[in-house]
């Protein structure tokens, strides 16, 4: 496994970026717009103060004070700045401003609602502020100032806030720091045991799984998708590893047969050209069975809905091809199918499959054939039956298992119902003996709708 991987990072498939420094980046990222916010909140903050320091004077220096007034009478200088007035109707319109005004101010009545918003933003960056008092008359005064003075004695409080703010955070930042690395190391500690496990998955312990205890929630359908893959591999590979010993078993007699053949040929020096054309057809016929068997265990429902077969005419042809077989050895085939029986499957496969039936019933039965092709309420049903005393109940099932024989002497490779089997499976049907009968098998088929194109 570590060889695969280290391949794999030489061929460009770099790792991505490690969880735990995802995670202090994001952090970083959180902390400095923490602090952003942080100052930009202190900045409003002061000009916040602002107003309310000069609300309070401007209330001072205007108790009593009404609109029929003249504006002469307030105070012009007052904690050791100027103030300005300008005063406004009920209505809003403008009656005054003090005479050394060069303009009036505009009236502003957001700060006399008696409950501020939960969120208020107006950062004011001017040295003049303004704030506006309701008279007892109903009219408003609008009292301005330059509070250079007092801005700068507030800019330099609250710079020596965020510098000790600044100062605090640090130490709280990198404990933060700590903390997530520990939190992510006790995270992460099972996924690093899952993947030391996983380093050791290959041929010789295929049984070994993936460990779902303790991982976490965000790895644990990843894991579980990984073990499933893992077992689909393990039942994979067990099949292959049969199939390989089954088919080797199978080729080393006709092989031995063949050997021993061509040492008497050279022995005697003549050599059986029809008993050695009769060992080549055997074992060509073998070959192509296990090839055939083979890329059917290898196909997954590959005769779906995508692929579909006039049964119904497929099954006039292959018994009209077979027909002088039968004839020539005295046996006789009766037909009787219905017209226009279509179904799920590849039509080669299926043709395999009815050659194999009709074989079958050649080489291990006996008397008449019938072929039965019928529409079913499950599906397309389609049975060869013959005269012979058939297969033992006991037997039955185990006579679609690879190299499975009735008769061991006989010709047969044993592969034929096999592949009957698996290339029904794959096109979603099921395939089996008759009940109550060992001389008849019978396939089930998935019929498809009449409007679909064949």
């Amino acid at each position: 496994m570590p060889l695969q991987a280290d391949s794999n990072l030489t061929n460009g498939s770099q790792p991505g970026r490690r969880l735990r420094s995802r995670m202090l980046i994001a952090l970083s990222l959180v902390f400095v717009l923490g602090f952003g916010v942080s100052a930009l909140h202190m900045y409003g903050t002061r000009d916040e103060l602002r107003r309310a320091v000069l609300l309070v004077q401007a209330e001072a220096v205007s108790e009593g004070f009404t609109s029929d007034r003249p504006l002469a009478e307030l105070p012009r200088y007052h904690a050791g700045g100027q103030m300005e007035y300008t005063l406004y109707a009920v209505d809003g319109q403008l009656l005054g401003y003090s005479d050394y005004m060069d303009r009036p101010r505009r009236l502003r009545t957001a700060a006399l609602a008696p409950e501020s918003s939960w969120w208020r933003w107006s950062p004011h960056g001017g040295y003049s502020i303004n704030a506006p008092v309701r008279l007892p008359d109903g009219a408003t005064l609008m009292v301005s100032r330059n509070d250079q003075n007092e801005r700068a004695m507030l800019d330099q409080l609250l710079l020596e806030r965020l510098r000790h703010s600044l100062i605090l955070m640090l130490p709280v930042g990198l404990l933060c720091i700590l903390l997530i690395l520990l939190l992510l190391n006790w995270t992460l500690r099972p996924v690093r045991r899952a993947a030391r496990l996983a380093q050791g998955i290959g041929p010789d312990t295929p049984e070994r799984r993936i460990p779902l205890q303790g991982l976490p929630g965000e790895f644990y359908p990843l894991a579980v998708a990984a073990n499933c893959a893992l077992d689909r591999l393990a039942r994979a590979y067990e099949a292959e590893r049969r199939f390989i010993a089954d088919a080797a078993h199978e080729l080393r007699t006709p092989l031995a047969v063949l050997d021993l053949r061509l040492q008497d040929a050279r022995h005697s020096g003549e050599l059986d050209w029809p008993a050695l054309e009769a060992e080549m057809r055997q074992l060509r016929r073998l070959v192509s069975q296990l090839l055939e068997l083979a890329h059917q265990e290898g196909a997954t429902e590959r005769g779906g809905a995508e692929q579909q077969t006039n049964l119904s005419r497929l099954s006039r042809e292959v018994t009209a091809s077979l027909l002088p077989l039968f004839e020539a050895q005295g046996r006789g085939i009766t037909v009787h199918i219905e017209d226009s029986l279509r179904c799920q499957g590849n039509t080669d496969e299926l043709r395999e499959v009815l050659v194999n039936l009709l074989d079958n019933a050649l080489t291990h039965g006996a008397g008449t054939v019938q072929v039965n092709v019928c529409r079913r309420a499950e599906g397309i049903m389609l049975e060869v039956a013959d005269e012979g005393p058939g297969v033992p109940t006991a037997e039955r099932e185990a006579m679609f298992q690879r190299f499975r024989k009735g008769r061991r002497s006989g010709t047969g490779t044993g592969l034929g119902l096999a592949i009957v089997r698996r290339i029904v499976e794959n096109a979603g049907g099921q395939s089996g003996f008759v009940q109550g009968r060992g001389n008849a098998l019978q396939v089930l088929l998935m019929e498809v709708s009449q409007t679909d194109p064949v």
